[in-house]
Order: structure tokens, then C-alpha cells, then sequence
């Protein structure tokens, strides 16, 4: 009877906590349901392919641009998930993320993370492990776009949401970009150099790259030699000693799926040991593919090691000098990485060597 009493005396103790716990729960999940709805600008559930969308706010979304980026997944916190959220086209994504964005100003005076990126499934078949027409709604914080992958077998078409003047100033950006680009292809002072390929022993192509050497002075000039082997051979006690300072007869090492081909001459630098990164080098940007980029260990530390970024990779800006980029052969480049071993980035999966390597004439 004690015991009894005990359990009675107990359970009327804790019930009043349990029900204090129910209803906090309840409220969370109440609050949750608000801040969903807030997010995304709908009203109700959102179901797969079918949306209600609110009225409030669709003329400050007429106010708004998208820009289109085929075959690119951008990066960004996520605000919606994509997998209970399909959507039939690119277009209804972006304007999913349109009504995101006016919403979110409108209720939240601007702060926060409404959306200002989206990314949709534009494979028929999926994208990997997500479904055609997926969209989702993200806030990138920086601002260009964040590029987490872009090349032709990049399944996701992706774009931001901007406003009309900072579209106009984003195009205007991208265009200064492309002419400066294109003065330092066509720059007489920056050297044309190639590498012939064999992939497995069979001859896979060339590489024509252009060097920046107006830009990237230190790192244009020692991968132009290592490509002559005009330096001759490393002396005793060096890094590499007794091999030439020469790319010819090496291999493509590491091999990364779509972001990079990185070779070396397996010495040090042609100027001795290390030497400093060049400033023009480093404040270029890792945003296209075909792009040489120098390996390093760290600030200062560059040798012989350099890698070809395979398609966009802004988490390499300002800790790697660019200092070049492929001109002719980019299906060479693509053939190279084929080879890449998902499971062991330095075993790939045949042999991509450096067959000759050397200056072109100048034009």
C-alpha cells in the first residue's frame, strides 16, 4: 500500500511538467509552421508540384532579375529544401525564389536570410540522388555567387535573384572580367607553351596554354622553363637533384572529378627552392575552367607543382596564383580527367603522362 501511495503521490507530480512539455512542444512546432511560411512567401503546405502562392508582395517581385547559370550548382545556406519542393522549370524556381526574397524584405525589413539563390534539377533523369525539378532556395552571404560546380555534365541549371541595379552592375563586372581576360590571352608579352599528352601510351593531344606573365611574373616565367627544360638539371643537395627541371616524362598524379588536373616536375622551383606568390596572380579568381593554378603548401611556398582547375573553384581564390589557362586541348584537359579515382584522388585510374612539353613561337 505504501509503494502505492508512492507512484500515486508521483505520477500527480509529474503530470502537470509532462503537460507543461506537451504544449511547449506543440508551440514550437505552431512556430515552426509560422516561420516556414514566412520564409518561402506561400500560404498552406507546400506540396510536390503543386503551389499556392500568396498575393502580398508580387509587384516588389516584378522588381526583381534573375540570372541563369545552365549547368552550374551554386552554393548557399539552404532556406528551402528541394526535396519536398518540385517545381516544373528553371523559370517557376526563380520566381519561387522571387516571391522568397520580397517576402522576406517586406516581413523582415531586409535582415535574415531570405532567398537570393535557387538551384533546379534540370535532369530528366535526376541529379544523382535527387529528383527532376527539385528546387532549392538558398541565401548566399557574399557578393558574387558561390560556385560549387559548372561544367557541361553538371546536371543543375542554377542563378541569383538581383535587383535591377545590382543586375545591371553584376553585368557590368562580368563584362570588365571577360575584357580583361581576353587582353591577357592576346597580350604579346604573356609566352604560348604546350604539353603533347599520352593517355595509357596512346596519344591523347595537345595543350596550348598562354602565360600571364604581365600579371604573374615568378610563377609565369618558372613554369615556362620547367616546359623548355633549358635549366638543365637540379644540383646535388636540391630538391629533384639529378633530374632535369623539365615537365617532360612526368604524369598527372592527382586527379580530381570535375575541379582538378595537378602535375609537377618532381623538383624544385627553376629560380631555387620556393619562391613568393605574385599579388597580380593571387587577386585573380578560380571562376572558369582550363585555369593554370599553382600548389603550394601554404603562402610563399611555391615549386614545380601546379594544377589545371577543371571547372569554377572560388575556395582556391586568394590561396593559389593563377598565373595562365588552357587556349587549345580542353577536351584533352576533360580526357585527363576522366581518369580521376573517386575513392583515391592520387591513384587514378590510368596513366595521363606529359610525353614533351615545350615554348611555342611567338605569333
Amino acid at each position: 500500500a505504501p509503494a502505492c501511495a508512492w507512484a500515486r503521490a508521483r505520477t500527480r507530480a509529474v503530470a502537470p511538467l509532462l503537460g507543461l512539455l506537451l504544449a511547449l512542444s506543440a508551440a514550437v512546432g505552431r512556430e515552426h509552421e509560422r516561420e516556414r511560411e514566412r520564409l518561402i512567401g506561400w500560404q498552406g503546405e507546400v506540396q510536390r508540384g503543386q503551389h499556392q502562392h500568396v498575393d502580398d508582395g508580387e509587384a516588389s517581385t516584378r522588381a526583381l532579375a534573375c540570372q541563369e547559370h545552365p549547368n552550374t550548382e551554386l552554393w548557399g545556406d539552404v532556406v528551402v529544401w528541394g526535396d519536398g519542393h518540385v517545381v516544373p522549370s528553371a523559370e517557376a524556381c526563380c520566381d519561387a525564389c522571387k516571391r522568397s526574397h520580397a517576402e522576406h524584405q517586406r516581413r523582415r525589413g531586409g535582415g535574415g536570410k531570405g532567398c537570393n539563390t535557387w538551384v533546379w534539377c534540370a535532369a530528366a533523369e535526376g541529379c544523382g540522388r535527387r529528383a527532376h525539378g527539385e528546387c532549392w532556395l538558398k541565401h548566399n552571404k557574399r557578393p558574387q555567387a558561390v560556385v560549387a560546380s559548372a561544367s557541361a555534365g553538371v546536371p543543375w541549371t542554377s542563378g541569383l535573384v538581383l535587383d535591377a541595379a545590382s543586375l545591371e552592375q553584376r553585368e557590368r563586372e562580368q563584362a570588365q572580367r571577360r575584357e580583361e581576360a581576353e587582353r591577357r590571352r592576346n597580350d604579346p608579352a604573356n609566352p604560348r607553351v604546350f604539353f603533347d599528352i599520352e593517355i595509357d601510351g596512346a596519344y591523347a593531344g595537345r595543350l596550348v596554354f598562354v602565360l600571364y606573365a604581365t600579371d604573374a611574373p615568378r610563377a609565369a616565367e618558372n613554369f615556362r622553363a620547367l616546359c623548355t627544360g633549358e635549366k638543365g638539371v637540379v644540383p646535388a643537395g636540391r630538391e629533384g637533384a639529378g633530374r632535369r627541371y623539365h615537365f617532360k616524362g612526368n604524369r598527372f598524379y592527382r586527379i580530381i572529378d570535375n575541379f582538378i588536373d595537378q602535375a609537377g616536375a618532381n623538383t624544385e622551383s627553376v629560380f631555387g627552392g620556393h619562391f613568393k606568390d605574385d599579388p597580380g596572380g593571387l587577386a585573380l579568381r578560380h571562376d572558369r575552367p582550363g585555369l593554370l593554378s599553382m600548389a603550394n603548401m601554404g603562402p610563399d611556398t611555391n615549386g614545380s607543382h601546379f594544377s589545371i582547375v577543371v571547372a569554377p573553384a572560388p575556395h582556391l581564390d586568394g590561396h593559389y596564383t593563377i598565373f595562365g589557362e588552357v587556349v587549345e586541348g580542353h577536351d584533352v584537359m576533360r580526357a585527363i580527367n576522366r581518369l580521376a579515382n573517386k575513392k583515391h584522388d592520387t591513384q587514378p585510374l590510368g596513366v595521363a603522362l606529359i610525353a614533351d612539353s615545350g615554348q611555342l613561337p611567338a605569333a
